[in-house]
């Protein structure tokens, strides 16, 4: 071997140990060391001299092979000291350990982070294998997000945001996989070729801005911000390349909000994957959203204004200023799915959405209080016929104007929504949730959403959360863990 080849390899087992390796070259690294007799002599002499230096100076000398040239002279003027005997029978010796753990020992060592965690908002985590704090080193293995938006830093610069719900893979230092879900990444030119896998998508990057967002049964959609990709489809085999502003929508995500006839290439804003009416989450979770089976959600106003059940939100206020402009809002899941099972734990989603009504300052941080219809006899309403005037657990005194009827309810939790927010997940979750969930016998349960805070004048906020209607957000959410 020439000192060319001899630094390069030195360099090449350097980045190994510290897990800066590709795939392809951890593989070309093995398969040298197991082949080529020179560059295992070479690299069992290295590994011998380090281990000399390391006894004489101590291990915290701060010796590293890293320093290659100084290391790769003084393994050379080594060499040549030792008598060929003693260098072929140490040679032999470790070599023959070394081929016969069928890899190198560093191989074998915990996997070295490949990306850092650095930025987490309003995060729920679900069944994630990997740290889930703000600065927390991320070796390969799976996150799953089920609230809020978290930020991965990868060691090779690129920059991925999850958006939740979303479910990724961690491969290495240039790769990540999604199972589900939406991510955008932001990949600068050290970078380039970083790729995100899809179940049957592979996005490879050229510099870029891109958003790409999956679900399990291999529809995709793939978003170019800015710069350039090229998309690598399994079947049947298509590759295409994409630029700013062009998108490959695979299975047909992209559902037009022009209008009902509009091509899907005229939607300037394309859709995200949204959980599905029944989603497994792993670990014995399932969710279940108002989009399954028989599940609704609307609400009801004290006033002659018609609601539909149609409308892509639920509005929620309480008011004593004006008597006309009270909102509850209703939300019923069907369990038929669960049918005979008992539920072990249980959460209650809410996704908030920007109201285009009232105004934000003229109410204080908000809570809400949220209860479950008890009287069975009335899971029986529906979304265009609910009205001020039969909603359940509901009738037209004053103190009920805000507050269901008690003997008719279970109040289940509070959560409280911070003055001016308009993005977000809010949720209840604890025995009472899943005591009413298991005392369920007609497989229809219904919840009641009323918000305690006043507003402080006339025309305060009214608080808008996402139905099953709406295509941008998930609708209200059932997060059920199952007894096997």
């Amino acid at each position: 071997m020439n000192p060319e080849a001899k630094w390069k390899l030195l360099e090449l087992w350097e980045r190994a140990r510290d897990g800066r390796t590709s795939d392809e070259e951890t593989h070309e690294l093995n398969e040298r060391i197991k082949t080529d007799a020179e560059a295992r002599a070479f690299m069992a002499e290295a590994v011998f001299l380090e281990a000399e230096l390391r006894t004489e100076m101590g291990e915290d000398s701060g010796i590293r092979i890293q320093e290659s040239g100084r290391i790769q002279q003084s393994v050379e003027r080594q060499v040549a000291r030792r008598t060929w005997f003693s260098l072929r029978t140490f040679t032999a010796a470790a070599a023959a350990a070394i081929v016969a753990g069928g890899a190198m020992w560093l191989l074998q060592r915990e996997p070295a982070p490949v990306a850092t965690l650095v930025k987490a908002r309003q995060c729920k985590w679900g069944n994630s294998a990997l740290p889930t704090l703000e600065g927390g080193l991320l070796k390969p293995g799976a996150l799953e997000l089920v609230e809020g938006m978290a930020t991965l830093k990868f060691r090779s610069g690129a920059e991925v945001v999850m958006e939740a719900p979303v479910s990724l893979e961690v491969v290495s230092a240039m790769e990540c996989r999604i199972k589900r879900g939406t991510i955008v990444a932001d990949v600068p030119p050290q970078a380039k070729g970083f790729t995100v896998q899809t179940p049957d998508t592979k996005v490879v990057d050229f510099g870029t801005r891109f958003g790409v967002s999956t679900s399990e049964d291999g529809k995709c959609l793939v978003h170019v911000i800015k710069g350039l990709v090229e998309v690598n489809r399994k079947d049947p085999g298509e590759t295409r390349k994409l630029t700013t502003g062009e998108r490959a929508d695979f299975g047909g995500m992209v559902k037009s909000q022009v209008s009902g006839i509009a091509a899907a290439a005229d939607q300037p804003e394309p859709d995200r994957w949204l959980p599905g009416p029944i989603s497994d989450m792993g670990d014995g979770w399932q969710m279940l959203t108002t989009a399954f089976g028989l599940g609704r959600d609307s609400c009801i106003q004290s006033s002659d204004v018609k609601i539909t059940g149609a409308e892509p939100f639920l509005r929620v206020k309480h008011t004593t200023l004006d008597p006309k402009l009270e909102r509850k809002g209703y939300v019923a899941f069907d369990l038929s799915h669960f049918a005979g099972k008992k539920v072990a734990d249980a959460e209650f989603v809410l996704h908030i959405e920007p109201s285009d009504l009232g105004f934000a300052s003229l109410v204080p941080d908000a809570t809400f209080d949220v209860y479950g219809l008890t009287d069975e006899t009335q899971d029986g309403w529906t979304e265009d016929g609910l009205a001020w005037a039969n909603a359940p657990a509901h009738d037209l005194t004053d103190e009920h104007h805000s507050l269901p009827i008690a003997s008719a309810t279970k109040l289940l939790g509070r959560f409280t929504i911070p003055q001016g927010t308009t993005r977000g997940s809010f949720s209840i979750k604890g025995d009472d949730l899943v005591s009413f969930l298991n005392a369920d016998t007609d497989s229809l349960v219904t919840l009641i959403i009323c918000r305690e805070t006043d507003e402080t004048a006339r025309n305060g906020l009214v608080h808008a959360f996402a139905t099953k209607e709406n295509s941008r957000t998930t609708p209200p959410v059932l997060r059920l863990k199952i007894v096997r």
